[in-house]
């Protein structure tokens, strides 16, 4: 490793030093960062030094995102932190007495700085809101790990984090709240008002946080374009089904009727998931890109104290820079957010989380190309837009896949096997109308959230007024709109929302210019194999290697 990417590395880890632990650096365990005023000032400081010594872009664009990160001057990002490294500490070595004391200790303090950081400061309600969706969180995992515990030592330090959980909490009061649930928060926006104050931020955050070239409004442009060139391809496919269903075209009825028509909630919406993934795999693995042998991801339930980041799906990435790194996937079931219901959004689900982002994070850490370096795998926030977008586009490449084995005539036993499992929910005929029905909702609601992510960061339109116009526009319910857009990823960082789509449509374009199938696996797994390189640097990576295929 260069000299300075090690000096990066370590300016990284010691303000990220839960994502330090969570990648495999265990002497991190039981640290947090505490975003005290001092401590963010002297992290900018040693930022500025640093970047006399950069090399190349990499290394700038690195410093830039780890900066902007910094900047970032909203109260929810430390309750992000604290659950997501509690989590991550139970996961990989249960309840630990030395590491949570440690831990929970920091996280009072945490909590302690930002509160002081934000007590005689005016925040908006949008933003005080983003912050309440995650106390809950923080007070249920604290809740589980002294549950977990015999310690009375570290059953005491749980309630001590929880009564400061509730003290920063109280900065962010907002009547009506209760759980967050749609229609309770529609009425406080329209009481109150809607405004992020993110209009100076927002350009920043794209250019700088999320290195996009384009300005807001090329954003919303070409989300438009897509959203408009989208929705016939939706409609066709909603008629059809429409026309099978013998129901009205609407698309919430055609929904409504792929939902109910296995009713997966009574069967289990996860060991369903447990059973596609056993066929979905090995297709995936001939088929769409080729998957490590060293691959390892557990599927489990999201926990309650996740589900308000969580409303659907997510991945998370374990021991990255170590010899077994390993995923979990989270799939939504509380009806209270917006869970998948049937087998179709439940596969769509599978292959955007599992063999789009874990896939790519297993491939990346395991089989790292020489001209990948170790500072390309730290997950700042320029890492989002690629995972986000080779996985929404990998969504439209199972999709082609399961519909070619249709008009196939001799099947290997990988499709076989496939088809025999759709065959017991309907026939691969009618599961793949669903997934495309699913596949093309997804796509509308990722131009949808650039759409809406660009509207709300700039002041343009507020979230009562865009969940509006989705479902007149594209007839997406407005809970779902809501729920796709704002809690989590406008509270994780503003751009996030807009991450998924405008990677993934230049991955496919660029796909469109191969017309064979192994080399479109090549290309495929090439680019979930190369780390997590700033959007402009990926971006040429892939063309330098489609000139060699």
């Amino acid at each position: 490793m260069k000299e300075t990417d090690k000096q990066i590395m370590d300016l990284c880890w010691s303000v990220l030093p839960s994502a330090a632990y969570l990648t495999g650096f265990d002497q991190y365990a039981g640290k947090l960062f505490i975003p005290s005023n001092e401590n963010v000032e002297n992290a900018l400081k040693r930022i500025e030094l640093l970047r006399k010594e950069v090399d190349d872009e990499l290394q700038e664009k690195i410093l830039d995102s780890l900066e902007t990160m910094l900047l970032f001057d909203e109260p929810q990002p430390v309750l992000d932190d604290i659950l997501g490294s509690v989590y991550a500490h139970l996961v990989k070595e249960g309840v630990n007495k030395e590491h949570m004391l440690s831990l929970l200790s920091h996280a009072e303090e945490a909590l302690k700085a930002a509160a002081e950081r934000f007590r005689n400061r005016k925040v908006p309600v949008s933003v005080k809101v983003l912050t309440l969706y995650r106390l809950d969180g923080v007070n249920g995992i604290v809740e589980a790990v002294k549950s977990a515990t015999r310690s009375d030592t570290l059953k005491k330090k749980c309630d001590s984090v929880r009564e400061s959980v509730g003290i920063f909490g109280s900065l962010f009061t907002v009547e009506g709240f209760d759980s967050g649930e749609f229609e309770k928060v529609m009425r406080i926006f329209e009481r109150e008002g809607f405004s992020l104050e993110r209009e100076a931020f927002y350009p920043r955050a794209l250019s700088k946080g999320l290195d996009y070239h384009e300005t807001p409004e090329e954003l919303e442009a070409k989300a438009t374009a897509w959203l408009d060139s989208e929705l016939p391809l939706f409609r066709d496919v909603t008629d059809k089904l429409a026309e099978i269903y013998k129901c009205n075209n609407s698309p919430l009825e055609v929904e409504k009727r792929i939902n109910s028509r296995l009713d997966l909630v009574k069967v289990g919406l996860v060991k369903t998931t447990m059973k596609l993934r056993k066929v979905a795999q090995p297709l995936v693995d001939r088929r769409v890109c080729r998957i490590t042998r060293k691959y390892r991801t557990k599927v489990v339930e999201t926990p309650s104290y996740l589900t308000g980041t969580i409303p659907t799906g997510a991945a998370q990435f374990f021991d990255t820079f170590t010899r077994r790194p390993f995923n979990v996937f989270f799939q939504t079931t509380d009806p209270k957010r917006d869970p998948d219901r049937s087998v179709a959004f439940l596969l769509n689900l599978l292959v955007h989380e599992e063999y789009g982002h874990c896939v790519h994070h297993s491939n990346s850490a395991v089989n790292v190309p020489k001209n990948v370096r170790e500072i390309a795998m730290i997950p700042v926030s320029t890492s989002g837009p690629i995972s986000e977008g080779l996985s929404f586009n990998r969504e439209l490449e199972f999709l082609n896949v399961a519909r070619s084995i249709e008009e196939k005539e001799k099947l290997t036993k990988v499709e076989r096997d496939y088809v025999k499992l759709m065959d017991g929910y309907g026939g691969l005929k009618l599961v793949n109308h669903e997934l495309e029905f699913a596949t093309r909702r997804w796509r509308i609601i990722r131009f949808l959230r650039v759409i809406g992510d660009v509207r709300i960061n700039t002041g343009k339109q507020d979230i009562v007024d865009f969940v509006q116009w989705a479902e007149e526009h594209a007839n997406v319910p407005k809970s779902s709109a809501y729920f796709q857009l704002f809690p989590a990823h406008e509270g994780m960082f503003p751009g996030y929302a807009s991450s998924y789509a405008v990677l993934g449509q230049e991955i496919l374009e660029m796909e469109k210019r191969i017309n064979d199938e192994e080399r479109r696996i090549k290309f495929s797994t090439y680019l979930c194999s190369i780390g997590f390189p700033p959007r402009r640097i990926y971006r040429r990576m892939l063309e330098e290697y489609m000139k060699k295929l």
